[in-house]
């Protein structure tokens, strides 16, 4: 039986199967993968959580950071008697699949543009300094953002930094995203200039990874950010999803639930 997809659950469930887990980018939430429920419903028991530190998710009781948000969540998982699943993450829900391959969590991982490496700390510190100013600007520009959403056109221009196609996200669905950013100090909590990059997997760590890049990122370009990623992880090739933006779900949910169930059906029949 199927959560009603409109509600705001700390946990979506939905479909059958060997079980699917979809973890969503910092600053969203669950409903980040609703465009994929019924192409990966159909072969999979998909749940989707809204994560630890976020609106809808469990309070973390330590500084927000890929770490803690992982730690905590592993324990959910384990709380829920889930201790095998496929697991596939976007951004920091990517960096956070590789963590649950490291906790033995995972049967598979796969992360759409995963954060959790960088080329230099000059970037990052670049990167992080932007974010943390987006975040404070926010609530005073709340209204107006929530004002501009009611157009097609600025919706696609103003989620464009995220998405090639912005214009596809309802109004209803932009302003609600707006008001379920986390609070500005989980933000500058997992914001931090002392970030560090993920910890190598184990060598003896037998987990199927793979890594999907955005071909049109520009929040975590793939030079900068995928390449030191696949380095970390020893991996030697990664999938384009053509024409898309970082969180790549609504520019092209059919190859990115096309992605996730070639690679899952890989898994199960041995081929990975």
């Amino acid at each position: 039986m199927s959560t009603d997809p409109n509600r705001t659950p700390e946990w979506y469930e939905g479909g059958s199967g060997s079980t699917l887990v979809l973890l969503h980018g910092f600053s969203a939430t669950w409903r980040q993968w609703k465009p994929l429920l019924p192409l990966l419903e159909r072969h999979h028991r998909v749940l989707i959580p809204t994560l630890p530190g976020h609106t809808g998710g469990i309070s973390l009781n330590k500084p927000a950071s890929p770490v803690s948000i992982s730690e905590a969540f592993a324990v959910q998982l384990k709380a829920r008697g889930i201790t095998q699943a496929h697991f596939v993450g976007n951004s920091l829900g990517g960096w956070m699949v590789f963590e649950m391959a490291r906790y033995g969590l995972a049967r598979s991982a796969l992360g759409l543009s995963p954060a959790g490496a960088w080329r230099d700390e000059a970037e990052k510190v670049a990167f992080i300094s932007g974010a943390r100013a987006s975040f404070k600007l926010l609530p005073y520009v709340k209204p107006l953002l929530k004002l501009a959403f009611s157009s097609t056109a600025l919706r696609k221009r103003l989620l464009a930094a995220g998405m090639e196609h912005g214009e596809r996200i309802s109004a209803a669905e932009a302003r609600d995203s707006l008001d379920r950013l986390p609070t500005v100090k989980i933000s500058n909590e997992y914001m931090n200039d002392h970030l560090r990059p993920m910890e190598p997997l184990p060598a003896d760590c037998k987990v199927p990874l793979r890594v999907v890049w955005a071909e049109k990122d520009t929040v975590l370009p793939f030079e900068q950010w995928g390449q030191p990623l696949l380095d970390l992880l020893g991996l030697k090739t990664h999938v384009v999803l053509p024409g898309c933006g970082h969180n790549p779900v609504y520019d092209d949910p059919e190859g990115v639930a096309a992605a996730i169930l070639e690679f899952t059906r890989m898994v199960e029949s041995g081929e990975a």
